[in-house]
């Protein structure tokens, strides 16, 4: 991949890769309202949970539509390959929640947010590697 046609690829994937993340998020979010809001579940719980439900439909459309795949999982190692990346964007959620939520004192709600978007550049990176090798299109 290489040139302008490299460059513009590049972009649509990241625009695709927005659209999926936005779409998540949106889910994750409301599921953590949902389940510390509604169902009073501690927000450390609730964010381990609506995280990891978003991150499965996360895959499937990534999968499918984000990523040059041909469409599924080239096997049971990209399976192992995105629940590793997915674990590990859970870890770091999970430790920028503690740590703003009970350190600094700030809304469980607003942390969310910034970790969002922290994790949504490690999730693009890492899947963009480990999904796409072998793929790439001239």
């Amino acid at each position: 991949m290489s040139g302008y046609r490299g460059k513009l690829r590049i972009i649509f994937q990241f625009v695709k890769f927005s659209a999926c993340g936005i779409t998540c998020f949106t889910i994750d979010f409301l599921l953590l309202l949902l389940l510390t809001e509604v169902f009073s579940i501690n927000y450390l719980i609730s964010a381990g949970i609506s995280f990891t439900t978003a991150t499965v439909i996360n895959y499937f459309i990534s999968v499918k539509w984000v990523y040059d795949t041909g469409g599924k999982a080239k096997g049971r190692f990209d399976i192992i390959v995105f629940v590793v990346l997915g674990a590990i964007g859970l870890l770091l959620n999970q430790i920028i929640m503690w740590s703003m939520v009970e350190s600094l004192g700030w809304d469980y709600r607003f942390v969310k947010v910034i970790s969002g978007v922290i994790v949504s550049f490690y999730n693009f990176i890492t899947r963009k590697v480990f999904l796409e090798r072998g793929n790439e299109k001239p």
